[in-house]
């Protein structure tokens, strides 16, 4: 049982309310953080909390021992530096999170057409020159390293996959459980930086020569955003609603798995609702020497401040583990989704019409696709493919998807006539619950 979002008309006059935002130390250490470290923080008890409004605020900087004309980039993205988001209270998993998380971050943006906020998010590989530099404006000619000063943190990630992004209701009364703990595992340097050999062309631009790679995080901290009333109303609406029942917050989850074939990758899941499957088709999932890939139709870098990373007619680049790529074939690639025997469409797909049902799969946020994406680009450099299961369910409060708890789903994803076998990374968006009941118990349904 659940709060109806009808509850917003009755609250559209209410008196007493002040809001503020909290900052969050971390638990462990909050500066000299090195690739693949644990960052967890503690979320205030006893309080009104926006779950979404989380942030996690940090200046970050690539420290690889260069020589000569090498120079690293901080990725397109700032959150390709997780590999891993989750979410636990009193000790239990309520959400332990997808790996591969930047990989699934840079498919959603494909599908969902989400836009990341230059101020904060890093959404650009910068390329060559101090007007390019939309961070602090310094010509970058060795490692991308923002400095610091009086413990500034220039980077925040505010837009999250899985419970903390989607949790319904999203304001959240913590005095109802125990310790909401978050844990972020962060990713190794070689699946977010990436290194050039040098600056002064294209070409070099996008070499890698064993560069070496290495990153730190500094000024680590949280902030959320948190409610208080005058009187008890808030309190006094939990407390009839859990008289009645369990309180349930809907959220969604992501599970992920990845293959290397040249033609079926089999996954299974055991959900109340399966809502969407994603597929990011990988040409170099795990690079040893990462360089920046140039996105189809762009320019490239040349020496001075000619072409720009945040105008159109510009620059692009993007990290190779997030460069998804549409497989070599002698014929014509053809796709498809079988679960438990049904076949997801009724037909063998081609890539432009994997185009059209991931965009079908997004339901309303069509203002917000690339609109500099066209199907070379797609094809190239964003080949995901999306099959959404559910009727455009407009957040997690509805659970419209494949219900597969009684056996679970034996899903593959096919693939047919690729010229060599190519890494499928497949994330698997589900619909789960938390049950809240007295006493701070609370309970999972996947």
């Amino acid at each position: 049982m659940s709060f109806s979002p009808m509850l917003e008309y009755f609250v559209s006059r209410m008196e007493g309310l002040s809001v503020s935002h909290m900052r969050l130390e971390v638990q462990n250490q909050s500066s000299n953080i090195g690739p693949q470290s644990i960052i967890r923080v503690t979320l205030p008890q006893n309080a009104l909390l926006s779950i979404p409004s989380l942030a996690f605020h940090f200046n970050m900087k690539a420290t690889g021992a260069l020589t000569g004309t090498k120079t690293t980039r901080l990725p397109n993205g700032i959150d390709t530096i997780l590999n891993r988001v989750s979410v636990s209270i009193g000790g239990q998993d309520v959400a332990s999170g997808a790996n591969f998380y930047g990989v699934l971050s840079r498919a959603r943006e494909v599908i969902e057409g989400c836009k990341l906020d230059a101020g904060c998010e890093h959404p650009e590989i910068i390329g060559v020159g101090a007007d390019n530099n939309y961070v602090d404006g310094t010509n970058l000619t060795a490692n991308e390293a923002p400095v610091s000063t009086n413990n500034s943190a220039q980077f925040a990630i505010k837009s999250w996959n899985g419970f903390l992004g989607s949790c319904e209701p999203a304001v959240m009364s913590t005095d109802l459980v125990s310790d909401i703990v978050v844990t972020l595992f962060l990713e190794q340097a070689s699946n977010c930086l990436t290194g050039s050999d040098n600056i002064d062309s294209n070409a070099n631009f996008i070499s890698n020569t064993n560069v070496p790679l290495n990153y730190e995080l500094n000024n680590v901290y949280f902030t959320i955003k948190a409610f208080s009333l005058a009187n008890g109303v808030v309190d006094n609406l939990y407390a009839q609603q859990m008289s009645q029942g369990n309180l349930e917050m809907g959220f969604k989850q992501y599970f992920s798995f990845r293959d290397t074939n040249s033609g079926s990758t089999r996954f299974q899941v055991a959900s109340q609702s399966i809502n969407k499957i994603i597929v990011a088709h990988q040409p170099t999932p795990t690079p040893t020497d990462p360089a920046p890939v140039k996105v189809f139709g762009y320019n490239g870098v040349v020496t001075g401040t000619s072409v720009k990373n945040l105008d159109l007619g510009k620059i692009k680049y993007i990290h190779p583990s997030t460069n998804f790529k549409e497989p070599a074939s002698a014929s014509k690639n053809l796709y498809e989704w079988q679960l438990n025997g049904s076949k997801y469409p009724m037909f063998r797909a081609t890539a432009e019409d994997l185009l059209l049902i991931a965009r079908q799969a997004n339901g309303a946020k069509a203002d917000l696709y690339d609109q500099n994406m066209g199907l070379k680009q797609y094809k190239n450099n964003y080949f995901v493919a999306c099959m959404d299961l559910t009727m455009d369910a407009p957040n997690a409060r509805y659970l419209q998807g494949l219900d597969v708890r009684s056996s679970s789903l034996s899903a593959y994803y096919n693939t047919y006539n690729e010229a060599g076998s190519t890494t499928k990374t497949i994330f698997v968006e589900c619909g789960s619950s938390l049950f809240i009941a007295p006493g701070k118990q609370v309970a999972i349904v996947q």
